[in-house]
C-alpha cells in the first residue's frame, strides 16, 4: 500500500534550508530595514544632536546650523530678525555662539520666549537655558543639546520713549565675495560651496571637463558667473587651459577670448585668473577687453583680481566703456587655515564699512568652504549687504577718475 504524502514531504531544496540559516537571513533583512532608518535618523538634526552629546564633534556645525535657522524662524515670527546682531566666531572656540536683539519696549518677550522654544524643540534641539533679568526687560535664551550650548541669544527691550535704531539700507556698505577656479568637478566640496546660502559669485575657468556643469547649476540657482579668464603669471605656473601671454598677436587673443566666451554662454562678466604678468601689459589688456567688447557689447564687465600692484586691467575696462570693479583682498592666499580665512572674512567687513564697498576672492577649498559655513550668521547680521559683483557694478557706472 503506497504512503501517503505528509506536508512534510515538500521540495528538497526548501526542505533542506537549516532553520539557523533562515533565521540568519530573516535577521539581516531586519538588520538592513534597521540599519537604513538608523542611517536616516543619524541624518537628521536629532541625529546630529544625539552625535553631539556622545562625543562626536564633526556634528556639531549640523547642530549649529539647525538651531541658527530654528531661532531665526522664531525671531521672524516677532518682525525681530532683521535687528540681530552676531558676534563674530572666534577661531577654536568652545563658546556658544552669542547674538543679540534689542526690542521696542512693547515687545512681550514671554511670547518671544514661546516662539523661540517652540522651533527650537521643533528642529531636534534643547533649550538649555531660558531666564529673564532686569524686572522682566531682558530675556537670556540658550540653546544646543544636552551637553553642550550652540546660541546664547539675548533679547533686551529698550527703555521707554527710546527709538531702537535700524540702520538704513541705502547706507550700508556691500560685500561680495567671489569664488574663483571652478570647473575641475562639479560634486564634493565645489558642491558644498555652490550650495551654501550666499550670494556668492562664481568664476568658472573654461573648457575644463565640469566647467559646463556648474554653469549650469550655478545658473539654474541664480548666481552671477563669470569667465575665470587664464592669463599668464609672472612665475612660471602650469596651466591646464590655454593662457593669454604678452607673446601673442592682438588677433590671436581676441580669438581666444571670444572662444572661451562662446564656450561659457551667459556668463555675467570676467576676471582674470592668474595674471601678474599679462595684466601689466596694456596693449594686452587692450585685447583682451576689445575682444569681450566685440562679443557683448558693453553687457559683461571686467573683475580686476589685482594678483600684481601693476595690473593695468581695471583703467584699461573702464577706458573701453565697461564696468568694472577690483578686488580687494583674497580670502585664502597663501594658507590652509581656516582661522586665517575667517580673520580675512572680517577685515574684508572692515574694508566695506572704511571704503562703502570691498571684494573678496576665495577658491573652492575645505577651510575656506568651512570659515563661510561657519560664518553665514556673522555676515548676516554684520550690518552690511552682501551682495555678488554683478549687483556691485550693476548700478553704477565706470570710475574714470582712478
Amino acid at each position: 500500500m503506497p504512503r501517503k504524502k505528509t506536508t512534510d514531504d515538500t521540495d528538497p531544496k526548501t526542505a533542506r534550508t537549516p532553520r539557523g540559516v533562515r533565521f540568519i537571513i530573516g535577521l539581516l533583512v531586519v538588520l538592513a530595514i534597521g540599519g537604513t532608518v538608523g542611517v536616516k535618523y543619524l541624518r537628521s538634526t536629532q541625529g546630529a544632536v544625539f552625535l553631539v552629546d556622545r562625543g562626536f564633534a564633526s556634528a556639531t556645525p549640523r547642530v549649529e546650523r539647525a538651531m541658527g535657522a530654528a531661532l531665526k524662524r522664531g525671531l521672524e515670527e516677532h518682525d525681530l530678525r532683521r535687528r540681530l546682531r552676531v558676534a563674530p566666531v572666534q577661531p577654536n572656540s568652545a563658546r556658544p555662539q552669542e547674538w543679540n536683539v534689542v526690542c521696542d519696549d512693547a515687545t512681550d518677550l514671554l511670547r518671544v520666549n514661546v516662539s523661540l522654544t517652540r522651533e527650537v524643540e521643533a528642529a531636534g534641539g534643547v533649550v538649555r537655558e531660558s531666564e529673564q533679568f532686569d524686572r522682566g526687560r531682558t530675556l537670556v535664551f540658550s540653546v544646543g543639546t544636552r551637553t553642550r550650548d550652540t546660541h546664547t541669544l539675548t533679547l533686551r527691550r529698550a527703555e521707554p520713549n527710546v527709538a531702537v535704531p535700524d540702520v538704513p539700507v541705502e547706507r550700508r556698505p556691500r560685500v561680495a565675495i567671489v569664488i574663483d577656479d571652478f570647473g575641475y568637478a562639479k560634486g564634493g566640496i565645489a558642491r558644498e560651496v555652490l550650495d551654501l546660502d550666499l550670494p556668492l559669485t562664481i568664476a568658472i575657468l573654461p573648457e575644463l571637463r565640469h566647467s559646463a556643469d556648474v554653469l549650469r547649476i550655478a545658473k539654474a540657482t541664480g548666481r552671477c558667473v563669470l569667465l575665470h579668464l587664464p592669463m599668464q603669471s609672472a612665475r612660471p605656473h602650469r596651466a591646464d587651459t590655454e593662457t593669454i601671454t604678452p607673446a601673442m598677436g592682438d588677433e590671436e587673443i581676441e580669438t581666444l577670448v571670444r572662444r572661451y566666451l562662446t564656450g561659457l554662454p551667459g556668463v555675467d562678466g570676467v576676471n582674470n585668473h592668474m595674471g601678474s604678468l599679462a595684466t601689466g601689459d596694456e596693449r594686452v589688456m587692450r585685447a583682451v577687453v576689445g575682444a569681450i567688447t566685440k562679443e557683448s557689447g558693453t553687457s559683461l564687465f571686467f573683475l580686476d583680481s589685482l594678483t600684481s600692484p601693476k595690473s593695468v586691467a581695471y583703467t584699461t575696462a573702464v577706458a573701453a566703456g565697461l564696468r568694472a570693479a577690483s578686488n580687494t583682498l583674497f580670502l585664502d592666499d597663501a594658507t590652509d587655515r581656516r582661522d586665517d580665512v575667517v580673520a580675512r572674512l572680517h577685515d574684508l567687513v572692515e574694508a566695506a564699512r572704511t571704503h562703502g564697498q570691498a571684494i573678496g576672492i576665495g577658491h573652492p577649498h575645505p577651510w575656506t568652504y568651512e570659515a563661510l559655513r561657519d560664518n553665514l550668521d556673522y555676515l548676516e547680521t554684520a550690518g552690511i549687504d552682501l551682495v555678488t559683483v554683478c549687483e556691485l557694478v550693476g548700478d553704477t557706472q565706470p570710475d574714470t577718475s582712478r
